[in-house]
């Protein structure tokens, strides 16, 4: 069983910032409470050019988990939401592989 690891980052502007962070943290209780979730948490990259940055650090305890997750309605409600807020805009996703 491997874990699935990711990192999603959300280029927002001054004005979607706090109403995306808001949506992702209440995302955040949702996903956490999926089985296999193992990590949703959220961080701003700290570049004074890229302040409105969101980066989200997830983990699954393995693919299934991680498909489940993509196929659950909250997923699909919370992209549309994101697009909402960000004119058109989403994720971009970082799929992570483990060097040990």
């Amino acid at each position: 069983m491997t874990a699935v690891d990711l990192i999603a980052r959300i280029e927002t502007t001054a004005e979607s910032f706090a109403p995306v962070v808001q949506l992702l943290r209440a995302y955040g209780d949702v996903v956490r409470a999926e089985p296999g979730n193992l990590r949703f948490e959220l961080f701003a990259i700290d570049d004074p050019q890229r302040r409105l940055t969101v980066v989200v650090i997830e983990r699954y305890v393995d693919e299934a988990a991680f498909q489940a997750h993509l196929r659950a309605p909250e997923n699909a409600e919370v992209n549309r939401a994101l697009a909402a807020a960000l004119g058109g805009g989403g994720s971009q996703l970082d799929m992570l592989v483990p060097l040990d």
